[in-house]
């Protein structure tokens, strides 16, 4: 499969032209982009937002059970059915794909609208479940082993069955079979341009190269999801090669623009953003975001090569931080009304769920992976999103008044002692019982 769509007859492709620096004109059209914002803001006011956006990190399959479980929460306690947009990262970008994929593979007709369908189903029965099978195939372990050892510089070869992974999960669906409401969009990040790139119904590109010209007609959803959740470096970047006609509305007016829209390199959306934010902090009214990154581990690495990744590591940690604070900083200011649940927070001991011990010690070391997760690891998972998500609302006045009360997901999974002894290899990547199929 490939892993870009078609690029339109007669498109050109720019091989060979030097990338010249563009730091000046960058920062140029950021200075311009957010004085804009500040201007629009000024005349709009808060009170313009309007919405619910529900933002899903990164973290491979942890990230995409843990998310399940939230969204289960979040069905019951009817605030599924009101929500305007899914922002999505990776992992996350792999359940948002299956919660839209259930909808329209699962409504009455056309005219059910998202809300009617989430207030009429069983979202257990026909939106978990289901998802069981998905999670329980591997779509890391042969892209890996297929270009061993000749082709492991060709990231076209591992992106391409990849996205075939996808396509079983979703079927050859373009972006413009989505629905329109809620607007679901799975960000990527863009190597040549270092911003947020979106995949949605609406739009597909950034604001400095520029949106594609149908373009949701052209790409696949499954596509997207590829590189949203193509992490390095066992997946190379997404080559999504277009003519550089194709892009409208594009910001970045450099004499090397042609060249690097001819030929986009796209990472996994966690490399700019693994909350899965952009898209949200400055439209919506109400903003929840389910956070399945693990706790920074502290530890000093003596080796040269572990510690060139530790460099990598405390970079990326410092630029989650800064999300997270952008995010409260706004709810506190009271921006919009946000609400945020984590795989690895605290809560009180004697809250519902799963205690701090387990979470530190078992759930927050679980691999970020897209290797196959065990019917054990898919229910832990999901229990523990759960109440991660119904801790976090209960604390809100309001959020939980008209909810059901919270029960276990998987009630035969909640004693810690067998859970610990359930997942001591969880974290493991490579582990061949799973392989084998064992449960």
């Amino acid at each position: 499969m490939a892993d870009r769509p078609a690029a339109p007859a007669g498109a050109a492709r720019h091989r060979g032209v030097p990338m010249q620096s563009t730091d000046v004109e960058l920062e140029r059209l950021r200075v311009r982009r957010e004085a804009r914002r500040a201007e629009l803001a000024a005349h709009s006011g808060v009170n313009q937002r309007e919405g619910r956006a529900l933002c899903l990190s990164g973290g491979g399959y942890r990230a995409a059970l843990f998310h399940l479980g939230g969204l289960l929460r979040l069905h019951e306690a009817g605030l599924l059915a009101g929500l305007s947009l899914v922002s999505s990262v990776s992992g996350g970008s792999i359940v948002s794909a299956w919660l839209a994929c259930r909808y329209l593979d699962t409504r009455r007709d056309r005219e059910e609208s998202f809300a009617a369908w989430s207030d009429r189903i069983d979202f257990r029965a026909e939106v978990v479940e289901p998802f069981r099978a998905v999670a329980a195939r591997d779509i890391r372990t042969l892209p890996v082993l297929a270009t061993l050892p000749f082709n492991w510089l060709k990231p076209s070869w591992r992106i391409g069955l990849l996205e075939r992974g996808y396509i079983r999960a979703f079927g050859e669906r373009p972006l413009d079979e989505l629905p329109e409401f809620p607007s679901f969009v799975f960000c990527a990040t863009d190597l040549s341009f270092g911003v947020n790139w979106e995949f949605s119904r609406r739009r597909v590109g950034d604001y400095l190269a520029g949106y594609l010209r149908d373009g949701a007609r052209r790409v696949q959803l499954s596509c997207a999801v590829a590189a949203s959740s193509c992490f390095p470096p066992v997946f190379g970047p997404v080559r999504f090669e277009a003519a550089p006609g194709d892009y409208q509305r594009g910001d970045y007016r450099g004499d090397d623009g042609d060249a690097l829209r001819a030929r986009i390199e796209l990472s996994d959306g966690g490399v700019y953003d693994n909350l899965a934010t952009e898209p949200s902090l400055r439209r919506y009214r109400e903003v929840l975001v389910s956070d399945a990154g693990g706790p920074f581990v502290f530890q000093s690495k003596r080796w040269w090569l572990s510690r060139l990744m530790r460099y990598t590591q405390v970079m990326g940690n410092q630029a989650e931080a800064l999300r997270k604070r952008l995010f409260f900083g706004q709810a506190e200011s009271g921006s919009f009304s946000g609400v945020y649940w984590s795989l690895a927070g605290y809560r009180d001991e004697g809250a519902d769920g799963y205690s701090p011990a387990l979470v530190r010690d078992v759930l927050g070391r679980l691999r970020t992976d897209l290797d196959r997760f065990l019917d054990v690891e898919f229910e832990v998972l999901v229990n523990h999103g759960y109440f991660a998500a119904h801790d976090a609302l209960w604390r809100q006045n309001g959020w939980l008044s008209e909810a059901a009360p919270a029960a276990w997901p998987y009630p035969e999974r909640a004693d810690e002692s067998q859970v610990r002894r359930w997942l001591r290899r969880s974290h493991a990547r490579v582990l061949h019982r799973r392989w084998w199929g064992a449960s």
